[in-house]
């Protein structure tokens, strides 16, 4: 393994570990707070395209000093600022994961859970309801509730058919016992299908509020972002591991951010799938608008992640002030 390869696993992995927490993670960036500060008006300034638009200008402003690295060497100063802007950026996006994650709070608390009364539903009625739904909106065949529903239904009438199949081998001493195992079974199904229909009422009923209040993050399911976010922080994590790499030796480094510069499509494309992941979560949430659900999503976060810069931005003020 090389030098680099080394800086940047290592990098990565301390930056990993401390990615959980609010505390450690800006005592590992180690920003100031002015900067904090400046990056939190310029997001704040991002209305077209909320996050997505603050992690592409930053991350424009380093490919294209990246790519002067293909006709001239980059002065220290110049990786040293990219440097700068990159640790805003992974700032930025492991302050969305750790929203994402719910490992810090959203400016709205969740929507309290409600009964449903489906306890004493029977399983066919569900099953009209659930197809009725689905044939209105074919879309809906994706959302995961539904689905698990029909995984359901599919091991219920398997089970069913190998329980007539056996039935008739089985010894009359020993057909309660046989009888009791598949009753069991089916009741852990029937169960288990309820439980995802209710869960498919609260998504329908969330989807409600969001229409009748206005937007919130808060109501929309947010974990299964948080990998693509790592992901993103990752190759964020490589190019500035890189780039403190070239700045430190100085020479015969050309080459490798170089190679940064041409594999940029990869990150590029981790920005292109957080747009999609939130089309995705406005279509399972059964948004009216798509566009206008996955833009008020990005200006969500956009405004949840201001909110958080600001905060940490004032903390150090009265040392500030007291060491002018």
């Amino acid at each position: 393994m090389s030098d680099l390869e080394k800086r940047i696993s290592g990098d990565w992995i301390e930056l990993r570990e401390k990615a959980n927490d609010l505390y450690t993670l800006l005592d590992a960036l180690a920003i100031p707070s002015y900067e904090l500060r400046a990056a939190a008006n310029t997001l704040r300034f991002s209305v077209e395209q909320g996050i997505v638009e603050f992690k592409r200008t930053l991350l424009s402003r380093v490919l294209v000093t990246l790519e002067t690295a293909r006709y001239k060497s980059l002065a220290a100063e110049e990786m040293s600022a990219q440097e700068k802007s990159l640790a805003i950026l992974l700032l930025a996006i492991l302050l969305q994961r750790l929203l994402c994650a719910e490992l810090l709070p959203l400016a709205r608390p969740q929507e309290e859970k409600r009964v449903f009364g489906v306890e004493g539903l029977q399983v066919g009625a569900i099953l009209n309801d659930v197809n009725a739904r689905v044939k209105t909106n074919p879309a809906l065949r994706s959302h995961l509730a539904i689905k698990n529903i029909f995984m359901q239904v599919q091991r219920y009438n398997g089970e069913n058919q190998k329980m007539r199949e056996l039935l008739p081998t089985i010894k009359p001493e020993m057909r309660t016992a046989f009888l009791a195992n598949f009753t069991r079974t089916f009741d852990e199904i029937i169960g288990s299908i309820r439980r995802h229909y209710a869960a498919l009422l609260q998504a329908e009923m969330t989807a409600e509020t969001a229409r009748k209040e206005g937007f919130s993050l808060a109501l929309m399911p947010l974990k299964e972002i948080a990998p693509l976010l790592a992901s993103q922080a990752k190759e964020i994590a490589q190019i500035r591991s890189t780039l403190a790499h070239a700045r430190d030796e100085k020479y015969k480094t050309r080459e490798a951010l170089v190679r940064l510069y041409d594999g940029r499509q990869v990150v590029l494309k981790l920005l292109e799938d957080e747009v999609k992941a939130y089309r995705r979560i406005c279509q399972r949430s059964q948004a009216d608008n798509l566009d206008f659900c996955a833009l008020s999503m990005a200006a969500g976060f956009r405004d949840e992640i201001v909110s958080i810069l600001e905060k940490q931005g004032k903390k150090e003020e009265p040392a500030e002030k007291s060491r002018s």
